[in-house]
C-alpha cells in the first residue's frame, strides 16, 4: 500500500506538472507572437491595433466563463479565520517561495543586468529584442519536451534545485568572459549563453514550484498558498532589484556583480524543502 501511494503521488506530480509546463509554454507562445502581430497592425493603424487587442481579452474572458466549472468539484468549504496565520507558520513553503524568489530576482536580470551588459558590448542595447526573442522560442521549443524529460527522471525538489544551478551557472558564464573585455558580436555570446542557461532553468523551477505548492498548502486553502507565493517572490524582487541597480552602479571589479548574482540561487538550493511531506504548519 505504502509503494502504492508513492507511484499515484508521483503520478499527480507529473500530471500536474506537465499541465503547469503546458500553461507557461502557451503564455510565452502569446509573448513570442503577440508583439509580431502587434507590429504588423501597427502598421496598419494604432486605432485597429488597439481594438484587436481589447478584442483578444474579451475572448478569454467569454472562454473563462464558458470553460471554468461552477462550483468547481471537490472543492472543500474552509473556515474564513486563521489561514494566514497558519500560512506563516509554514517554514517549508516559505523556504519554498525565497528560492522561488531567488530565480525571479535572476529573471529580472533580463531588465537590468542584460541590458547593461548588451549596451557594454555593442555600444547600444539594440541587440536585446533578438536575445528576448530567441528566449521566447526556447520556451515554446523546450518547455514541454524538458517537462516530459524531467517528469521521468527527477522530483520536484530535484526539478527546482537543477534548475537554480543553471540560472547560476548562466551568470557564472558572463562573469568569466567579462575579464576578457569581448565587444561586438563575439562580446554577445557570453549573454546569450546566459540567457539560454537561464531560460532551460526556469524550464525546470517554474512548474516544479508551482505544483509543489498543493502539497505545502493547508487543505482546502491553495488560492491563498498561491497568491502568497507571488507575493512573497513579488517582495523579494523588489528588494533584490534594488540591491542589484546598486551593486551594477558601485564601479566593482567587472565580474564581481555577476557572481554575486550566481551565488544567490546557489545559495538557495539549500532552502528547498526536503524529506516527505508534514503538517504544513511546521
Amino acid at each position: 500500500m505504502a509503494r502504492q501511494a508513492v507511484v499515484w503521488e508521483e503520478e499527480e506530480h507529473g500530471s500536474r506538472t506537465r499541465v503547469l509546463a503546458l500553461l507557461s509554454a502557451a503564455g510565452q507562445a502569446g509573448a513570442f507572437v503577440g508583439p509580431l502581430l502587434g507590429g504588423l497592425l501597427l502598421a496598419v493603424d494604432f486605432r485597429t491595433a488597439c481594438l484587436a487587442g481589447a478584442g483578444v481579452f474579451v475572448l478569454v474572458l467569454a472562454g473563462h466563463a464558458r470553460l471554468m466549472p461552477q462550483p468547481i468539484p471537490g472543492r472543500v468549504r474552509t473556515r474564513d479565520q486563521g489561514g494566514i496565520r497558519v500560512l506563516l507558520r509554514n517554514r517549508r513553503f516559505l523556504a519554498l517561495c525565497c528560492a522561488y524568489g531567488s530565480y525571479l530576482l535572476a529573471y529580472n536580470q533580463l531588465y537590468l543586468a542584460l541590458p547593461d551588459e548588451v549596451e557594454r558590448t555593442t555600444g547600444s542595447q539594440a541587440a536585446l529584442s533578438w536575445l528576448f526573442a530567441l528566449s521566447s522560442l526556447l520556451v515554446v521549443v523546450a518547455q514541454l519536451p524538458v517537462t516530459r524529460w524531467v517528469g521521468d527522471r527527477l522530483d520536484l525538489r530535484r526539478s527546482m534545485a537543477d534548475g537554480l544551478l543553471l540560472v547560476a551557472a548562466g551568470f557564472a558564464v558572463v562573469a568569466a568572459a567579462r575579464p576578457a573585455g569581448w565587444t561586438g558580436l563575439a562580446g554577445l555570446l557570453p549573454a546569450a549563453g546566459y540567457l539560454v542557461l537561464l531560460t532551460l532553468g526556469q524550464r525546470l523551477i517554474v512548474p516544479a514550484a508551482r505544483a509543489w505548492v498543493p502539497d505545502l498548502a493547508e487543505e482546502g486553502r491553495i488560492g491563498l498558498y498561491t497568491g502568497a507565493l507571488s507575493s512573497v517572490f513579488g517582495l523579494i524582487v523588489l528588494i533584490g532589484s534594488s540591491a542589484t541597480g546598486s551593486l551594477l552602479d558601485l564601479g566593482l571589479p567587472a565580474a564581481v556583480p555577476w557572481l554575486v548574482l550566481a551565488a544567490v540561487p546557489t545559495l538557495t538550493v539549500g532552502l528547498l524543502p526536503r524529506g516527505p511531506e508534514a503538517d504544513p504548519a511546521r
